[in-house]
């Protein structure tokens, strides 16, 4: 039941949403797009704001948080850990140097996009050649955040040798986070990416119970842990590069989406990976709503995901003081 009602809450803040920016709309007309975009009695503007503007961007909001809640969540129980986030083995800044350097090199979104694979891959690689033979966890998050490190740093060579005339504003701009979406082919392409690695997660949502588990009693009940991990976490990576290359680095939504779910639903992972999906996407809709309402210039939304993020973080500290184990 609670699964229709978040459906529900985020079909209804989807149209809600529409009708919400610096130019205002009644939903009357929001209506008349939706049910006959193509009659000639409507007026071209607001077709234009409609159908190419906020429309795009509803649809890669809820791609997006969707996909870090999802991702978060299979992370934190991959790890074992309710720290773990999408970043936490530096995917996100690996994939961010990847599609700063595209930028730099001025290629196209597709190329964009596979440079931010590619690195994502490279760092997911390096953190497990740094770790070897480990199965220390903790070990795996530190190996991560040298990685992240490392990558951040690179980020910034690039920014002090690019162009300041033409490819530094545009490689700091995408960096800070933004969901508009100035080419149809970049936003099917890479919800198409997210989509995907979205699906391998979902389906192996109920085996996320068992990588709980002690790593020998998952084995006794015949699962191939090392095969599972390594499957979820590509499929993870692809849908951060995904998420990376068409909107930038976007942090804290993968952190507090898993445990408001579980909040929610319990700590049944099952429970917990469908609850991150829809809690995601509703997560983003809002920040995306407030970063293009709140003032007469965007705001980036990496900017308010992270004061929003920052404080939901305190309150966990403070309610699971001394309790939570990393």
């Amino acid at each position: 039941m609670k699964y229709l009602l978040l459906l529900c809450v985020l079909a209804l803040l989807s149209f809600f949403v529409l009708g919400v920016g610096r130019y205002p709309l009644e939903y009357r007309q929001i209506l008349e797009v939706l049910f006959s975009p193509w009659a000639t009695t409507l007026d071209e503007r607001l077709r234009y704001i409609i159908l190419e503007v906020r429309l795009p961007r509803i649809i890669l909001a809820i791609f997006v948080g969707a996909s870090l809640g999802i991702c978060g969540a299979s992370f934190q129980s991959i790890f074992r850990n309710p720290l773990a986030s999408p970043d936490i083995l530096g995917v996100a800044s690996g994939a961010g140097f990847g599609a700063a350097l595209a930028i730099l090199l001025g290629l196209n979104i597709y190329f964009l996009t596979l440079f931010a694979f590619a690195f994502g891959i490279l760092t997911l690689i390096l953190v497990l050649l740094i770790v070897r033979d480990s199965n220390n966890r903790i070990m795996i998050i530190l190996g991560g955040i040298i990685i992240s490190a490392l990558f951040q740093s690179f980020i910034s060579l690039l920014k002090y040798i690019a162009d300041p005339q033409d490819a530094l504003p545009a490689m700091t701009y995408w960096l800070l986070g933004s969901l508009n979406v100035s080419d149809f082919h970049q936003l099917i392409f890479c919800c198409l990416g997210m989509l995907f690695g979205g699906i391998i997660i979902f389906v192996y949502r109920w085996k996320h119970n068992l990588l709980m588990l002690d790593d020998n009693e998952a084995k006794s009940l015949g699962l191939n842990i090392r095969s599972l991990r390594i499957g979820l976490i590509f499929a993870s990576t692809l849908m951060v590069s995904c998420v990376v290359s068409i909107c930038g680095i976007i942090g804290w939504v993968g952190l507090i989406i898993p445990h408001i779910a579980r909040m929610i639903g319990g700590s049944n992972m099952s429970s917990v990976m469908s609850l991150s999906l829809v809690l995601g996407a509703i997560f983003m809709l809002v920040i995306d709503t407030l970063s293009r309402s709140l003032s007469s210039e965007e705001i980036p939304i990496s900017i308010l995901g992270a004061v929003i993020g920052a404080l939901f973080f305190i309150v966990i500290l403070y309610r699971f003081k001394g309790v939570m184990k990393l």
